[in-house]
C-alpha cells in the first residue's frame, strides 16, 4: 500500500516575502504556503495542518467513513546569515500522520482518494537537505533527505484537488519497490538545477531506489543498501507567458520483480526494467491569477511489467475568484485515467477471469478561503473500477478537507 500513497493535493496560499524563501507550492503534504511574512528573518518556521473527513456512500470495498489528519512543521534557514555560508539554504520538514486508511480499507482504489493517506501512524522527518545556489540563482545543487515531488512532476494548478492522482502522476507515483522518494517515504538524494535563458530550466536528481525499508514501514531508514539501486529522474521546465510545460524522463537502475510474478507468489520471479516518461502543462485560459480560469493536463507512460499502471492521462479546470464576494475561493473539476499495465491485467484475469482496462477518478471540488490561513474544501469523487478489481462496484465518495497554516 505504501507504494500507492504518494502525491500532493491542497491549494497553496500567498507566498512569503522573507529573505528565506518559503517552501515551494509543491511541498508535501498539504502544499500550503504560509501567509505573507514581511520581515527578512534568517529562519522561517511553518506549521501546517491538513485533515480529510471522507465517506464512501456507494460501491468500493465497503461503506464507511474515515478522518485522516496530517500535521507538518517546516523550518527553512538562511545559512549565509546564520553561519556565513554564502547562497546556502537548509530545510527540515517533519510530520505526524494518524494513519487512518480510507482507500486501503474502505474504497480499495489504487490511485488513493486522499493525498495525505499514509496507511499507518507515522511520526518522521520527510525532508532534511541543504541547497547551494550560484550567482544570480542561475544554478543550484541540493543534497539530503529529499521529496522529488517537491520539484519534479509538480505544477500549481492541479494542487487544488484532494486525490493523489492530481499530484504526482499515478504511473510514476506507484513505481518502484516502495514508491519513489516522496510522501510518506523519502530517501537520500542529490539534485542539480540550471536555468538556461529566461524560459528554460533543467533539473535532474539521483535518489535512493528503495526509500526506507518496506519490511519495516514505520521506521525511518535513510541508509543506502546494496541492491536497492537508484531512481534517476530528469526534467525540462519551460515557461512561455501564461503557459508552463514540463517534460520528464525517469528510470530505476536496479531491475524490479515482475508485477504478475509477485502477485501470484511465483517461485521464480522475473526481473524487469522500470522506467517512464511524462509531459505536463498548465495555462491561464481566462483572466489572470487574481480572477480567472486555469487548466492543466498530464500524459505519462511507464513499463507495463514493472508498474501497476503503464499509461496515465489527467486534466482539469480550476477557477479562482469567480464568485462575487469570494475573491480567494477556488472551484475545480478534474479527471485521472490510469491504464493497467500488462502484468496488472494478467494478474486480474488470473484472479477474477476478467481484467479492467483502467482505474478512473473524477473529482469536483470547491475551496472556501475562510481566512488567509484557513480553508474548508468540500468535494465529491467518483472512482470507476477501483483497484482494477472487477468484483468492486464503482465508488462514490463525499468529503471535506480542512487546511490551516501559520508562518513565523
Amino acid at each position: 500500500m505504501a507504494g500507492w500513497l504518494l502525491g500532493l493535493g491542497c491549494l497553496s496560499i500567498s507566498a512569503a516575502h522573507a529573505q528565506v524563501a518559503a517552501p515551494s507550492v509543491e511541498r508535501a503534504p498539504g502544499n500550503v504556503e504560509p501567509p505573507t511574512v514581511e520581515r527578512n528573518d534568517p529562519l522561517l518556521v511553518q506549521l501546517a495542518y491538513t485533515g480529510d473527513l471522507l465517506t464512501s456512500v456507494a460501491g468500493g470495498a465497503s461503506g464507511g467513513s474515515r478522518w485522516i489528519h496530517n500535521a507538518s512543521a517546516i523550518a527553512t534557514a538562511d545559512l549565509e546569515q546564520l553561519a556565513g555560508l554564502r547562497r546556502t539554504t537548509a530545510l527540515v520538514h517533519g510530520f505526524y500522520n494518524n494513519g487512518a486508511s480510507f482507500s486501503g480499507d474502505v474504497v480499495g482504489d489504487a490511485q488513493v482518494v486522499s493525498s495525505i493517506e499514509a496507511g499507518m501512524p507515522l511520526l518522521r522527518v520527510l525532508e532534511a537537505w541543504v541547497e547551494h545556489r550560484g550567482p544570480d540563482d542561475r544554478w543550484s545543487a541540493k543534497a539530503g533527505l529529499y521529496d522529488i515531488n517537491s520539484e519534479f512532476d509538480a505544477l500549481e494548478t492541479s494542487l487544488l484537488f484532494v486525490n493523489s492522482a492530481f499530484g504526482m502522476g499515478s504511473d510514476l507515483g506507484t513505481s518502484g519497490r516502495n514508491g519513489p522518494s516522496t510522501f510518506p517515504s523519502t530517501g537520500l538524494a542529490v539534485r542539480g538545477q540550471v536555468k538556461i535563458g529566461q524560459a528554460l530550466t533543467l533539473r535532474a536528481a539521483v535518489a535512493d531506489g528503495v526509500p526506507n525499508d518496506p519490511a519495516f514501514p514505520r521506521r525511518l531508514n535513510v541508509g543506502l543498501h546494496s541492491g536497492d539501486g537508484a531512481l534517476l529522474i530528469g526534467e525540462g521546465d519551460v515557461e512561455l507567458g501564461n503557459l508552463r510545460l514540463l517534460a520528464g524522463v525517469w528510470g530505476y537502475t536496479a531491475r524490479i520483480d515482475d508485477r504478475f510474478d509477485v502477485g501470484v507468489a511465483a517461485a521464480t520471479e522475473r526481473q524487469v526494467a522500470s522506467n517512464g516518461v511524462y509531459l505536463r502543462g498548465e495555462a491561464q485560459l481566462i483572466g489572470d491569477r487574481d480572477r480567472g480560469v486555469r487548466a492543466f493536463v498530464r500524459l505519462g507512460s511507464a513499463s507495463g511489467r514493472a508498474n501497476i499502471f503503464d499509461r496515465f492521462v489527467s486534466g482539469g479546470i480550476v477557477g479562482h475568484g469567480l464568485l462575487r464576494g469570494r475573491p480567494a475561493d477556488d472551484s475545480g473539476i478534474a479527471i485521472a485515467w490510469a491504464g493497467a499495465g500488462s502484468a496488472s491485467r494478467e494478474l486480474a484475469f488470473a484472479r477474477f477471469g476478467e481484467a479492467p482496462e483502467a482505474e478512473t477518478t473524477i473529482e469536483l471540488t470547491h475551496r472556501f478561503a475562510v481566512t488567509d490561513w484557513l480553508g474548508v474544501q468540500p468535494h465529491a469523487q467518483y472512482v470507476l473500477d477501483p483497484g482494477l478489481d472487477p468484483t468492486l462496484d464503482n465508488a462514490l465518495i463525499f468529503g471535506v478537507r480542512l487546511t490551516a497554516n501559520f508562518a513565523h
